[in-house]
């Protein structure tokens, strides 16, 4: 029985190419940049806890926001919390349902996939600036944003680099 090992490292790296060119195996970048994904999920999980942790304050500040605007009853007050707790739930469900979906198209090598993290990742930053540079966002939202940010970034590298390329384009007429 006898097997044929490459000898040299540029063997291996020759072999694997052609594995990522037939679409067969995902390469380490991939791996890596759908396991980040997948921690970003939680990070958007761990963001809407965050939420729900500072209902009392989200709810302080809507009614100083509101009362400084003048004209709002005690009732207008509640619906307004009321309405941005839910918007904020919800659109921690679809920041975890885009990184799981973004996870598993990436892993399966569509080239769109990588385009639309990329978008999705370019928001997430300039949304991360936004929430930083208002000055009203709670200390540990913005340490959930930053980690959320980080994630989406060291994704977007690991899905740019040579052996990902080769996989995305192994990958794009499937």
């Amino acid at each position: 029985m006898s097997t044929n090992y490459p000898s040299f490292p540029e063997d291996s790296a020759r072999a694997d190419q052609a594995n990522y060119n037939k679409g067969l195996d995902q390469p380490p970048s991939i791996t890596t940049a759908v396991m980040l994904m997948r921690v970003g999920a939680a990070i958007s999980a761990l963001g809407v806890i965050v939420t729900l942790v500072q209902l009392g304050a989200i709810k302080d500040q809507t009614e100083d926001n509101l009362k400084s605007a003048g004209g709002f009853t005690q009732s207008e007050l509640d619906s307004a919390f009321q309405l941005i707790v839910v918007a904020a739930v919800v659109g921690g469900l679809i920041g975890i349902a885009l990184w799981l979906w973004m996870a598993s198209a990436n892993g399966k090598g569509k080239k769109w996939a990588r385009i639309v993290a990329t978008v999705l990742g370019v928001i997430n930053v300039l949304s991360f600036l936004y929430a930083a540079s208002a000055g009203t966002t709670p200390t540990l939202s913005l340490l959930v944003g930053a980690a959320s940010m980080l994630v989406g970034i060291a994704a977007l590298v690991f899905m740019y680099r040579q052996d990902a390329s080769a996989f995305y384009n192994a990958n794009s007429g499937r």
